[in-house]
C-alpha cells in the first residue's frame, strides 16, 4: 500500500507541475509589437497617398474638360486665329492686285476650315479625349487662313482699324554739353594770360608750364619763348635756356633779343667767343639799330681783338646817338687798334668836345692825339 500511495503522490505532483506551467505567460517581445505599428502607419500613408491621387486625378480631367469646351466654342466663334492679324499687318501694305487674289483663296479657306472644325465638334461630343491631344489635332487640322483685305483706300479709317498700328519710337529728351573749340591763338591767349597771372604770384613752376603749353600750341610765339627763357636762366638752368634761345633763333633768324638774350648766357659762362658768334652772324647786323646789342658786340669784338667788327659797332652807336662822348671815344680806340690812325684821332676829338667824359678818358684821348702827331 504504501508503494502506490508513494506513486499515486507522485502522479498528483506532476498533475500539478503541469497546471502550473499551463498558466505560466510567455512574454511578448516589444520590437515585434513596433514593427507591427510601422507596418500599419505606412500602409496607411500609402492609402493617404493614393486617395490623394486619385481626387486629383479627377481634378485635373475635370479642369481638361472646361478647357476643351472652352476651345471648342471659342473655335466655332471665332474660325480666325489672332496670330493672322500679325500676318495682315505685312499683307495690308501689298499692293491692290495681289490682296484681291489672296482675297479669293482666303474666303475658300475659311469655308474648309469652318466644314472641319464642324467635324472635329462632332467627334468631340461624343468621345472628349485628353485636354493635350485635342489642342495637338487641332493645331495639325486647322490652316491659318488670311483674313479678308479690304480694297477700299488704303487710308480709310476701317483698315485702318484693322491693321496693327506700330508704335511711334519715343525721342527721349537729352542734354548734350558742346565745347566750343579755341583755336590755336585764342588757346595760347588764355594760356598766357593764366602765365603772367602765375609769376604775380610768385608761383613759377605754374607759369613755366603754361609757357610751355603756349609753345606746344604756337612754337612762333616770341613772347612766351623769351619769358620761359628768362626764367629757366633766372634758376640757372643754362642749358635749357640756350636750347630754347637756339630754337627760337632758327624759327625767326632775324630776331635780335632772341640773340641778345643767348649772347648774355654765353657771357654768364665766360664763353665770349660763342657770346661775339651768336650776336655778329644775324643778317645784316648793321642794320640793327639798338644800342645795348650794337654796344654789346663792339665791348666783346674789342676784347677778341675783332676791331674792324668793334669799329662797325660803334659807328652804329654814333649814329644812333651822336652827343654820347663815350661812343666817340670807343669808335676812336677801335679806329686806333685797327691801325686807322687819322680817322681815329677824329675820333678822339670829337670826343672831347662832347660832354661826359671822365678825367682819365679825357687824358687818354689827349694823349692819343698827341701820339698820333696831331
Amino acid at each position: 500500500m504504501s508503494v502506490i500511495n508513494q506513486m499515486l503522490k507522485d502522479l498528483d505532483q506532476r498533475q500539478a507541475d503541469q497546471e502550473g506551467s499551463s498558466n505560466f505567460t510567455v512574454p511578448v517581445d516589444s520590437s515585434s509589437s513596433n514593427k507591427n505599428i510601422l507596418f500599419i502607419s505606412l500602409i496607411v500613408i500609402v492609402l493617404l497617398n493614393a486617395g490623394g491621387i486619385f481626387v486629383w486625378q479627377m481634378y485635373v480631367e475635370n479642369q481638361s474638360l472646361k478647357v476643351s469646351k472652352a476651345l471648342r466654342i471659342n473655335d466655332s466663334e471665332k474660325p480666325v486665329l489672332k496670330n493672322s492679324k500679325l500676318e495682315n499687318s505685312a499683307n495690308a501694305v501689298k499692293s491692290e492686285s495681289t490682296s484681291k487674289a489672296n482675297s479669293s483663296n482666303v474666303n475658300t479657306g475659311l469655308l474648309k476650315n469652318q466644314q472641319n472644325k464642324t467635324e472635329i465638334a462632332q467627334v468631340s461630343a461624343q468621345s472628349t479625349p485628353p485636354i493635350n491631344k485635342v489642342i495637338q489635332d487641332k493645331v495639325s487640322n486647322v490652316e491659318i487662313p488670311l483674313a479678308p483685305i479690304s480694297t477700299e483706300t488704303p487710308y480709310s479709317n476701317n483698315q485702318a482699324a484693322s491693321v496693327t498700328s506700330t508704335p511711334l519710337p519715343v525721342t527721349k529728351s537729352t542734354l548734350k554739353i558742346s565745347r566750343k573749340e579755341l583755336s590755336p591763338d585764342e588757346l595760347a591767349k588764355q594760356k598766357l594770360i593764366r602765365a603772367e597771372q602765375a609769376l604775380a604770384n610768385k608761383d613759377i613752376a605754374k607759369a613755366e608750364s603754361l609757357f610751355e603749353d603756349v609753345l606746344l600750341v604756337i612754337p612762333e610765339h616770341k613772347s612766351a619763348r623769351k619769358q620761359l627763357a628768362a626764367l629757366w636762366f633766372g634758376r640757372k638752368a643754362y642749358s635749357d635756356a640756350l636750347n630754347l634761345l637756339s630754337q627760337g633763333i632758327n624759327l625767326s633768324p632775324n630776331d635780335s633779343e632772341f640773340r641778345l638774350m643767348k649772347a648774355r648766357i654765353y657771357l654768364k659762362n665766360n664763353r665770349i667767343r660763342q657770346a661775339f658768334t651768336t650776336l655778329n652772324n644775324i643778317p645784316n647786323v648793321n642794320d640793327v639799330i639798338n644800342v645795348e646789342y650794337q654796344s654789346l658786340r663792339a665791348t666783346m669784338a674789342q676784347q677778341l681783338n675783332e676791331f674792324s667788327f668793334s669799329a662797325e659797332a660803334y659807328q652804329i652807336l654814333v649814329s644812333i646817338e651822336p652827343s654820347s662822348s663815350r661812343w666817340w671815344l670807343g669808335l676812336g680806340v677801335a679806329l686806333d687798334s685797327n691801325s686807322e690812325f687819322e680817322q681815329a684821332s677824329l675820333a678822339y676829338k670829337t670826343a672831347l668836345n662832347k660832354n661826359g667824359l671822365s678825367g682819365s678818358a679825357e687824358n687818354f684821348a689827349r694823349q692819343r692825339i698827341t701820339e698820333l702827331g696831331e
